[in-house]
């Protein structure tokens, strides 16, 4: 066999390793300080003294949480929030650390003390905020009273009565605020009923004139409506009611005025028409033209409409009194007869002929007419 001697095996070249360095120490004041106090704590409520007092701590929390949830109550209930901003900035502030289920200044001199004065300031608060709020509803109820002037204590009983029933301030908040509204409504319910008022009149002399009224009856429907709305309700409501009532009052003025002059027309065109018929003229096609306008007349709901019918009676009238001028010129009128009454009731005829026979120098009596005739029987 032959040998073959084989080469040393190099060495692995490895990079150094860095030198280790020590990791830094955490520093845990906060859990030493804990740690301290927890043990200071039932060193001392253990050994029955000392600067903390378990179960004071306890009841001082339960204190402050009572006047938390009394703080809630009283921002339900009316208290501006700020002013209990500074007191609940307080509470939060003595929660920001707690031991033992308990605020950290309860544990420590002064929190009984921190405890009480919130206790006072609330009183203070709630007692000063229900003073200042009753004193505003009661001169805004007085304020609406003189607004109503004048007012009954009948009338005015039911305010009074809800205001002897409001314990908290946003009771009397509620009330000054419904009251300062409705005496700012006065003036403008007045003029609402004024304007429903003339409304109303205007409607019985569109119906006398036999003329429609719309929508008169469904504004007054709704200003009953409004009538019994809440404060706030009218509040809204009442500037578009207003200006649809006065918007309908303008209206229902210029129908009137306008139907009143169309009535007249319809008037002066029936007569014009009967005189035509006297002098035997064809008045059918004036008569069809009047009864179309009557038919537009009950329709009409502007005063253009009933312009439009006055215009076409006038025309109607133009029409038929030109026809009477044409037949008047062709008629003969003898001029110079003497008038003579008749003497009998039933001598009309010998009266006209006397009439006729003086104007041709003939003078002859009825009486003798009638004997010469003979009487009508």
């Amino acid at each position: 066999m032959i040998a073959v001697e084989r080469p040393p095996a190099a060495e692995p070249n490895t990079a150094p390793l860095a030198p280790l360095r020590p990791r830094p120490r955490r520093r845990l004041w906060s859990s030493r300080l804990s740690a301290s106090l927890l043990v200071l704590t039932l060193t001392a409520s253990l050994g029955g003294g000392g600067l903390f007092d378990l179960g004071s701590a306890y009841s001082l929390q339960a204190r402050a949480e009572a006047l938390q949830a009394r703080w809630s109550y009283m921002l339900d209930n009316g208290i501006p929030g700020a002013d209990l901003a500074p007191l609940i900035w307080q509470w939060r502030q003595s929660q920001a650390s707690r031991l033992m289920g308990a605020g950290a200044m309860f544990w420590l001199p002064g929190g009984a003390d921190s405890v009480a004065r919130w206790q006072e300031e609330t009183d203070a608060i709630w007692a000063g905020d229900l003073s200042r709020f009753r004193s505003d509803a009661r001169l805004s109820e007085q304020a609406l009273h003189n607004a109503l002037a004048p007012e009954t204590h009948v009338q005015r009983r039911s305010r009074l009565d809800a205001f002897a029933e409001a314990t908290t301030p946003l009771d009397f908040a509620t009330l000054r605020d419904e009251w300062a509204i409705e005496a700012r409504l006065v003036p403008v319910d007045r003029r609402i009923a004024a304007s429903v008022s003339a409304v109303s009149g205007q409607s019985q002399q569109a119906r006398k004139l036999g003329i429609r009224s719309d929508p008169a009856s469904e504004v007054i429907a709704r200003a009953g409506v409004y009538a019994n709305l809440a404060p706030l309700e009218r509040m809204a409501r009442a500037e578009l009611l207003t200006r649809t009532l006065l918007g309908l009052q303008q209206s229902l003025q210029g129908r009137i005025a306008a139907a009143t002059l169309a009535q007249q027309g319809f008037q002066r065109t029936s007569d014009e028409i009967s005189l035509a018929s006297l002098y035997g003229l064809d008045i059918a096609s004036w008569q069809a033209r009047v009864a179309a306008n009557k038919d537009k007349f009950g329709k009409a709901l502007t005063p253009a409409e009933f312009n439009s019918i006055t215009a076409d009676l006038k025309q109607v009238a133009a029409s038929a009194d030109h026809a009477i001028y044409v037949a008047l010129s062709q008629t003969h009128v003898i001029s110079g007869v003497a008038f003579i009454y008749q003497n009998h009731p039933l001598s009309c005829e010998e009266a006209a002929t006397s009439m006729a026979l003086s104007h041709q120098g003939i003078h002859l009596s009825q009486d003798q007419i009638l004997h010469e005739i003979g009487a009508d029987l």
